[in-house]
């Protein structure tokens, strides 16, 4: 008797955990709606958090800003490292346009 007790306990589980995962997700997909709703009815009310991009600022900005949070940028070092790169380049760019230009050799 206690052998079959032992055999339910694996698909007695099984059920808890779906049942469970729909539970959770019919909750996600309820709040997801209440808050498109009242994002759509009152679009000032809703708080912006910590990781929206400002209007104000650039792309650049906001990766600087949140590089070393995972999940808002991909990568943030290498991000930030290119934005370092491409503001060096375009500083050599603008020296380079700004000296005056040699003579052509002759021919």
């Amino acid at each position: 008797m206690s052998a079959s007790w032992a055999l339910l306990i694996f698909p007695a589980a099984l059920v808890v955990i779906v049942l469970g995962a729909i539970a959770v997700s019919k909750l996600q997909k309820g709040s997801l709606g209440r808050d498109e709703l009242r994002s759509v009815t009152a679009p000032s009310a809703v708080a912006p958090t910590g990781f929206q991009q400002s209007v104000q600022e650039s792309r650049e900005e906001f990766v600087r800003r949140h590089w070393r949070r995972s999940g808002v940028v991909a990568n943030g070092v290498t991000l930030v490292d290119l934005y370092d790169r491409i503001r060096a380049l375009e500083e050599r760019v603008s020296r380079a346009e700004q000296l005056p230009a040699s003579p052509p050799p002759p021919d």
